[in-house]
């Protein structure tokens, strides 16, 4: 089973690149197979926290900051579930 741990410090793999429009369209391309996949702004900020540097604990502080609105226990709870998704994804890996 996948362990999401705070110290735990992610990134996006360097086949994926990132991207979001002028019209307020987020994407994620695998550049290596062709794919790409539409994101929403909340997944697009979330994911693009993972830099390789920053660790989890970190990642969430800066989602209670931004989404202040939500319960803590349900950001933790969503950011943990998304990286675990992304993970078995491909999408994300640790570092």
């Amino acid at each position: 089973m996948l362990e999401v741990e705070e110290i735990k410090v992610w990134r996006i793999p360097e086949k994926f690149v990132l991207h979001n429009s002028d019209e307020e369209m987020y994407w994620i391309f695998d550049i290596k197979e062709g794919d790409h996949f539409e994101l929403n702004f909340t997944s697009y900020f979330i994911l693009s926290c993972f830099d390789g540097k920053t660790p989890l604990s970190k990642v969430r502080e800066k989602l209670i900051s931004k989404y202040a609105e939500v319960n803590t226990q349900t950001v933790s709870n969503d950011l943990e579930e998304l990286v675990k998704k992304m993970a078995k994804e491909g999408i994300l890996e640790s570092v």
